[in-house]
């Protein structure tokens, strides 16, 4: 359940920063709205599934933000250089840390623990409990 909300949280943030100044940003406002949608579907995801792809694919969600965010900070992304310090930006990057940890560390529990392979992987709430 933390797991979904720190995704949902991640989506939520970039949906409020597109109205708050992104939607004016070419590509780059876009892909916060992107993020947001995505966020708000894998969030779901993991609230119905247990499974570890859904635990994997939330992990990547996060690490893949967060990651789109520090290039953008190095480099620049799409023609757009965003700060490192920053309210948004810091409450973002921890966000997207914790719920990549967290979710990385569950996803890689549940692969390593024995039997069950197809159901600990898709989540099947019909499996037998570990």
């Amino acid at each position: 359940m933390l797991g979904a909300l720190l995704v949902a949280a991640i989506g939520g943030i970039h949906l409020y920063l597109y109205f708050d100044y992104f939607h004016r940003i070419h590509i780059i406002g876009g892909l916060f709205l992107a993020n947001a949608a995505a966020g708000l579907l894998l969030a779901l995801w993991l609230l119905a599934s247990r499974g570890a792809l859904a635990l994997l694919a939330g992990a990547g969600f996060a690490a893949t933000t967060l990651a789109a965010f520090l290039i953008s900070v190095q480099w620049g992304l799409f023609g757009y250089h965003e700060r490192f310090s920053g309210t948004w930006q810091s409450t973002a990057g921890l966000v997207e840390l914790v719920a990549a940890v967290l979710l990385g560390t569950l996803a890689g529990r549940s692969l390593l623990r024995p039997a069950g392979d197809a159901h600990r992987l898709l989540g099947d709430r019909a499996s037998p409990a570990p």
